[in-house]
């Protein structure tokens, strides 16, 4: 079953995520502190969790299709560690285009290219998503050139779990700060609703 969908939910759950992030460091008293943290924290999770599940899912569970073409455009992306990732479209033998592919690294720099325009690439991807599994390329500039996708823990993961984690970390610390300069004990109990 193609979970593509919780995509969607995974951004909705980080748009939550900074709803509850901005109603601490604003204090709106529409909910509870432990309430804004506690639904903070959740939305980060489950924001990781299903994106992870749909990637896991799709990797598994993805029909694979083959095609074998001239590249017709690329572009390439360069990171601050200097490697490069790549968006690619073929022209097939009967003249359609296939899809447009985007790749994890590819190469350590921009000298180290491996895609160029005119070159043969045969491409396996998912047909779920159009993710490039094993890129090969039949003849161009680097001929016998190899590509695998490898992923322990997608980006996406990595990029929504650790700033958040952080964020959590500061929304905490200055929930905490604020609640000294009011002087609430941390021992009172509160009405719902409160800070």
């Amino acid at each position: 079953m193609d979970l593509v969908w919780l995509k969607y939910v995974s951004y909705a759950c980080v748009a939550g995520a900074v709803y509850f992030y901005a109603a601490i460091r604003l204090n709106r008293p529409a909910i509870s502190r432990t309430g804004n943290l506690i639904g903070y924290a959740a939305c980060i999770v489950l924001a990781c969790l299903a994106w992870h599940l749909q990637e896991s899912n799709t990797d598994q569970h993805s029909p694979r299709r083959l095609v074998v073409g001239t590249v017709t455009t690329v572009s390439a992306s360069a990171h601050r560690s200097g490697s490069i990732d790549d968006d690619f479209q073929l022209r097939i033998e009967d003249g359609s285009l296939s899809p447009k592919f985007s790749t994890d690294t590819v190469a350590g720099s921009m000298a180290q290219q491996p895609i160029h325009i005119g070159d043969t690439l045969g491409v396996l991807y998912r047909t779920w998503d159009n993710v490039p599994v094993t890129i090969d390329e039949l003849e161009g500039q680097r001929t016998g050139w190899h590509y695998r996708r490898y992923r322990v823990l997608d980006p996406y993961v990595w990029a929504v779990g650790i700033p958040g984690f952080l964020g959590f970390v500061g929304a905490f610390a200055f929930s905490r700060r604020r609640r000294a300069q009011l002087g609430v004990p941390e021992t009172t109990l509160e009405p719902s609703g409160s800070q």
